[in-house]
């Protein structure tokens, strides 16, 4: 949303049982500043590797903001903090991630100017 100027895309998440890339968010605008949560559906999972990556073309991504099982935990949420990187374009991505006995990891992310 475009609320005076100042862009808020509301939080949004996608679901994972396999490695793979989340849908591509076009913001409507320069966003720059992003949250990213990974929490196990009815356990944590064993490991998972999950990045934000942005883009300026909506083909070429870069990795902006990763959630790790062992430098994050089950729930944790990691922020970009005073690291700004201005993307026209972003999307989440499961790059690999290990289940045990959760049924799958849901990826809730949030980014604004």
């Amino acid at each position: 949303k475009n609320r005076g100027g100042k862009i808020e895309i509301e939080p949004d998440d996608a679901t994972f049982t396999v490695a793979g890339n989340g849908e591509t968010v076009a913001p409507g605008g320069i966003t720059s500043v992003f949250s990213l949560q990974v929490k196990g559906t009815g356990a944590a999972a064993t490991a998972w590797n999950v990045v934000l990556e942005g883009s300026l073309d909506s083909t070429n991504f870069t990795t902006i903001l990763s959630h790790v099982n062992g430098t994050q935990t089950d729930g944790e949420t990691a922020f970009s903090g005073a690291s700004r990187m201005a993307c026209k374009f972003f999307r989440v991505r499961c790059v690999s991630v290990t289940l045990g006995s959760a049924t799958d990891i849901t990826v809730k992310y949030v980014a604004t100017n």
